[in-house]
């Protein structure tokens, strides 16, 4: 039996691939977008809270336990809140609404100053639900899952200060229509909240907003209007590319009233992230939008694109 030569040229190949292999799979990791912490069961879970209050009409009790249980859930997990209270001329006469804004303080006793919107990224969501005679609409998927998805967005980016103190919740009172959308029926809370805004100095203003609205359903597809900044557009894109569900994410060829509109007409970049074929579906404004109809994995597939959203953003 004769020992085996050992090629030293063939050794240092060898070593050589493997340093190579190595730093090649640590780069790769390192491209990947780190996993997210967001949970589209607990989103789901913050739905059905909402839902159990009844319709959430505005200037009811059923709206005003919603947000009582929104305040609780945002103070639990760090956040700083307040309430944004007004009065409107509707259809049906004066009603108050009430929009509820939250940041997210360095240390628990910061003090927040909330005129000053320079490098803040809005995320919004109306949780008010629509009057429907005959129907008791509990808009699980029309207001629910989006400000479920937004409680949960708070929960992940509490553990992230730095980013949670660059983003602002707001979650308006009102977007829907008394009767019929017209100039002054309809986006009650948006359009108040965007007064706030309207004559601030242009590095006071927040730097971006994406409005969030029907993004639970079973089919959905995120369909923003083509008259979208377009760089948000890009953005949205992107992170929805970074985490494999670019084919989810398309254009709609017309323009969409939502509270995106007033923000935009304030100077604030405004993206609205909606399934915009849903009122095609059939369960729009029906006793069909309920708990059946929405689904955790596609709240887990927005609160996650949306999370990596704001990374881009920031970066």
């Amino acid at each position: 039996m004769r020992p085996m030569q050992i090629s030293y040229k063939r050794i240092l190949t060898l070593i050589s691939f493997a340093v190579f292999f190595s730093i090649t799979v640590i780069f790769l990791q390192g491209c990947k977008p780190n996993k997210s912490q967001f949970s589209g069961t607990n989103a789901y879970q913050h739905v059905e809270s909402l839902v159990d209050f009844g319709p959430r009409i505005p200037g009811s009790q059923a709206i005003e336990n919603a947000r009582l249980y929104i305040e609780r859930k945002l103070q639990e997990f760090g956040w700083v809140m307040v309430r944004q209270s007004f009065n409107d001329d509707t259809p049906n006469g004066s009603i108050e609404f009430i929009n509820l804004r939250a940041r997210f303080p360095m240390i628990p006793d910061d003090g927040i100053e909330w005129k000053d919107g320079g490098n803040i990224i809005l995320l919004c969501s109306h949780y008010d639900t629509k009057i429907l005679k005959g129907i008791e609409f509990i808009g699980a998927n029309d207001g629910g899952s989006s400000t479920g998805v937004l409680l949960e967005l708070a929960r992940v980016f509490s553990n992230s200060p730095e980013m949670a103190r660059r983003v602002e919740l707001v979650f308006f009172d009102g977007e829907e229509a008394i009767v019929d959308f017209t100039p002054t029926d309809g986006l009650y809370g948006s359009r108040h909240y965007a007064k706030f805004w309207r004559s601030a100095p242009i590095d006071k203003k927040p730097e971006a907003a994406y409005v969030l609205d029907l993004v639970g359903d079973k089919s959905m597809r995120i369909d923003p209007p083509y008259d979208s900044p377009s760089n948000l557009l890009s953005e949205l894109y992107t992170a929805a590319n970074n985490l494999g569900h670019r084919s989810l994410f398309g254009i709609y060829p017309t323009p969409i009233t939502d509270d995106h509109v007033p923000l935009n007409a304030a100077g604030i970049p405004a993206l609205n992230i909606i399934d915009s074929h849903y009122i095609s579906k059939g369960k729009w404004h029906t006793a069909g939008d309920n708990l059946n109809s929405i689904s955790e994995e596609n709240m887990d597939i927005i609160g996650e694109v949306v999370e990596e959203l704001i990374k881009i953003k920031l970066n």
